[in-house]
């Protein structure tokens, strides 16, 4: 990476580097600017940015509560952006995850890429949807703590925040499970991008195979997760000035997935029961991994650590999905060097479109029996949250043609077994001498809300507040 390229990382906001993993519990406010009084609003955006927690220098101490701050386009224009400076952001980001939808008119288009549809429509979502009364949102300031802080954290913000909000903000809790699993009993987070000249390098990652130079966790290019710097196309989507407002910025998805949890169990347990298999067996293969975050591909994880249980490819090891099903969550989400006429161009193609993921888990985590004195009708999911710098060729590829995608890889039919798109097909789960083919009722998972944000370098924040 030549010196033009390196990335300024103390302008660069924390979530971009670190999920914050020691920091155990969160808070997502969601708000909306009370008026468009200039400077009242960046008055508050000045304070704020103070406070605001950068990739680097790194905290004294990694117990220490971390802030980040994303806005809406109509949260930059209340702080003063004017409509030419909007004008550059990506067409995604200014139409929005859930673009309106008039009485009667057909579904957008957006919503349609998404598979937005049925029981996840933003027509019932709690916000970000096509409810007047919840859709408009100016900003997300997120919140990281530890168990015993994040109140005093939460109601620190929300006093500042008083004289600029229209009503009490939306807080959205969340919170890391034991061991890092999600709802369905995944270990989670694993294979996140590496990003070029990221200020802490770890050991890549290599095949064993003797068969391909790939490596698993090889570098990505900056310019695909920050705006301002050169992606895997040797392109940029700014021109690098320094007083652009995008440059060090990210854009940010945030989707609220709820899980339902008892259904998840029953259908891996009844065709479990069909196909001669234990529970954990049939989990697997809808996921692609075991719950403990083992790959399939691999027969045991190659090393040790978390680098280990990415340390895996598809062509040479499992292109006809024996192990891992090609139709497995993990298999779409991430194709690695299995979609292309080669090893070498696939993984360069995967790399376009990789997203970092900093989602946390809400709510209680659900027992039989109603254990710990839950009901499966509790609300509990994930908070799904993606950084990349182009919304359409990362986050909505990946959603549209691969999450959702009926042919994937050369697939006849079904769709991803974990999302939330109501496909009315089947599963199948490669398998010898016949392939397996289980039908799936409904989603596991529904949209409650969702938006798109912009995440700016905290230099702009400081620009945009300059006339306080």
């Amino acid at each position: 990476m030549g010196k033009k390229d390196e990335v300024e990382w103390d302008d660069v906001q924390g979530i971009v580097l670190s999920g914050y993993r020691e920091l155990k519990r969160s808070a997502y406010l969601l708000w909306r600017f009370q008026s468009d009084d200039l400077r009242r609003n960046r008055k508050w955006l000045y304070d704020l940015t103070k406070r605001l927690t950068p990739s680097q220098p790194r905290p004294s101490s990694n117990t220490q509560p971390a802030r980040n701050l994303a806005l809406t386009p109509s949260g930059l224009r209340r702080l003063g952006v004017d409509q030419s400076t909007l004008n550059s952001f990506s067409f995604e980001f200014l139409e929005g995850m859930a673009p309106a939808r008039a009485r009667g008119a057909p579904i957008p288009r957006r919503t349609n890429v998404l598979g937005d549809l049925e029981a996840s429509s933003p027509e019932y979502w709690n916000w970000g949807g096509w409810n007047e009364d919840t859709r408009d949102i100016d900003g997300l300031l997120m919140l990281f703590a530890e168990e015993t802080e994040i109140d005093q954290l939460i109601e620190a913000e929300m006093r500042v925040m008083a004289d600029i909000v229209d009503d009490e903000p939306i807080v959205l809790r969340g919170q890391l499970l034991d061991e890092d699993k999600e709802h369905f009993g995944f270990k989670d987070g694993l294979s996140q991008p590496k990003i070029e000249g990221r200020p802490k390098k770890s050991k890549d990652a290599h095949s064993k195979n003797g068969k391909s130079e790939i490596k698993p966790g090889a570098e990505i290019k900056a310019g695909e997760f920050l705006l301002g710097y050169e992606n895997e196309r040797k392109a940029r989507v700014t021109d690098g000035h320094d007083r652009d407002i995008r440059r060090n910025g990210t854009y940010l998805v945030f989707r609220q997935l709820e899980q339902d949890v008892p259904a998840f169990n029953t259908f891996v347990c009844d065709v479990a029961g069909k196909i001669g298999e234990t529970d954990d067996w049939v989990a697997a293969r809808l996921l692609g991994r075991w719950k403990n975050g083992d790959p399939l591909v691999a027969e045991k994880p190659n090393g040790s650590g978390e680098d280990a249980k990415n340390n895996f490819l598809y062509w040479y090891e499992d292109r006809a999905g024996l192990r891992c099903p090609i139709g497995a969550h993990i298999r779409r989400a991430n194709p690695r060097d299995s979609l292309g006429p080669d090893p070498e161009t696939a993984m360069h193609l995967s790399k376009m479109h990789r997203i970092i993921r900093r989602g946390r888990p809400y709510g209680e985590r659900w027992e039989p029996n109603g254990a710990n004195g839950n009901s499966d009708k509790a609300e509990r999911g994930m908070f799904f949250i993606a950084l990349n710098a182009d919304i359409a060729g990362q986050f909505e590829l990946i959603q549209h043609s691969w999450i959702n995608n009926r042919h994937f890889n050369g697939l006849y039919t079904g769709t991803d077994p974990i999302s939330h798109f109501p496909d009315g097909d089947g599963i199948t789960i490669q398998n010898r001498p016949t392939n397996l083919r289980v039908d799936r009722p409904k989603p596991f998972v529904t949209v409650r809300g969702g938006a798109y944000f912009f995440l700016p370098g905290i230099q702009a924040l400081h620009d945009i507040a300059a006339f306080a």
